[in-house]
């Protein structure tokens, strides 16, 4: 994208102003109406509008390494810009006998001060009708689809506006056998599209088959053995390229033993463990598997306070001549204090490490590792029954053992929600 040079003084003057106001002016603008004691919703209704407005700061929006000029990569003097983004929803949830109905509808507005490019609308939405044909035989058929930009933590076209349309579709259902045991079967089709070509991450369709065996114990706990099947397609891929080796088919296989332990009744445990398996069609040098599987820990410490914990290890695919996947390894801690009815103060920290595996030649930029840290601390308030702020202050510090892909990045969100 082409910048103008000629731009005056003024403007330039002008441009750098609008940050130092905008923060502030959206809780302004926001605030007389979430106070407002003529609004009245009530949070139980079968059908719901939710308002929203939201503003961002972020200190290094396209995660360039540090001591880098910007001007160069981005054509601005500055790296940092001020997101703003307005949404509204509308909310449908209604029982119907043995059946229930959720729909969701968000148009989402996205605004950059600065890099205005980057500026975008979206539709998105999320639908569920969780069935049941018998007290006994019941399951869910779900429909959702998010746009979002590609995080520049990877995608480095400074200057274009990428956008990732996600949609999910699945069926799924539980017969009931007798008091303990349980068949649980699903169909799903996963749709990832990308507004521009993104190599590494290339557009995709997945349709998949999922079986399960579980046992749920009297006390609410379960144990389960599940097995998955997929196909993926590279959509925007007709042909495979061998010069290369990027397919354009796969075929995934994960097996998974899955435990839902209540292990008090204020602690809660969920965990997986699995392999997984992608095999490419053409060019066996892309496959590839390993070890997966997460834990994750809920400990409700007292009536106010509580914490959550997790760590996880996930493969995906990541192809470029360096590497065809990623391993990556991760952990977080969740803590939070509920100081009173209407506040609540929550914090994370989270870490993680990723491997770049599977290349296919010699370069530069074989055997990449990443570590990212991330540290948050977030006040929430609930003025009324339907009304929401919240503040939060982040911190993100990637250290990679090549040159040129570590950053750090501060940013500071502040939201206002309110429901009719």
């Amino acid at each position: 994208m082409k910048h103008n040079s000629s731009r005056t003084v003024a403007n330039r003057r002008r441009r750098r102003r609008i940050p130092r106001c905008a923060l502030g002016g959206v809780l302004g603008l926001a605030l007389p109406v979430l106070c407002a004691q003529a609004v009245r919703a009530d949070t139980d209704d079968s059908f719901n509008v939710v308002a929203g407005i939201s503003a961002v700061y972020d200190d290094n929006l396209f995660r360039l390494p540090p001591g880098v000029d910007p001007q160069p990569f981005l054509g601005e003097s500055t790296k940092a810009d001020i997101n703003t983004i307005s949404s509204v929803s509308l909310r449908f949830n209604k029982p119907y006998s043995l059946q229930r109905i959720e729909l969701e509808a968000t148009a989402v507005n996205s605004r950059y001060q600065t890099f205005d490019y980057l500026n975008f609308t979206a539709f998105n939405y999320t639908g569920a009708w969780r069935w049941a044909l018998t007290p006994y035989f019941h399951g869910n058929l779900t429909a959702s689809r998010v746009e979002t930009p590609n995080s520049y933590e990877q995608y480095t076209g400074y200057r274009i506006k990428n956008l990732r349309t996600t949609e999910n579709q699945r069926f799924d259902g539980v017969l009931e056998l007798d008091g303990v045991w349980r068949l649980v079967g699903g169909v799903a089709r996963s749709t990832s599209t990308n507004s521009e070509i993104f190599v590494q991450e290339g557009d995709s369709r997945i349709d998949s088959a999922d079986a399960a065996i579980r046992y749920d114990f009297l006390s609410g706990s379960s144990l389960s053995y599940r097995y998955k099947a997929g196909h993926g397609e590279y959509t925007n891929r007709p042909v495979p390229i061998p010069v290369v080796l990027l397919d354009n088919r796969f075929d995934d296989v994960e097996n998974a033993i899955l435990l839902k332990w209540r292990l008090t009744a204020k602690t809660t445990i969920d965990a997986r463990v699995g392999h997984f398996q992608r095999t490419s069609a053409d060019f066996s040098q892309r496959s590839f598997g390993g070890n997966v599987g997460n834990l994750n820990v809920n400990w409700e410490i007292t009536s106010k306070t509580g914490l959550a914990a997790s760590i996880a290890q996930d493969l995906t695919s990541y192809q470029q001549l360096s590497s065809s996947y990623i391993r990556a390894r991760r952990f977080s801690l969740d803590p939070y204090w509920q100081m009173s009815a209407k506040t609540a103060l929550r914090f994370r920290y989270a870490f993680s490490r990723s491997e770049y595996l599977g290349a296919i030649a010699p370069t530069p930029l074989n055997g990449r590792v990443d570590d990212l840290s991330t540290a948050m601390i977030a006040f929430e308030w609930q003025p009324t029954r339907t009304a929401v702020l919240s503040a939060s202050v982040q911190s993100q510090k990637r250290d990679s053992n090549l040159p040129n892909f570590d950053y750090h990045a501060n940013m500071i969100y502040l939201m206002a929600q309110l429901t009719f």
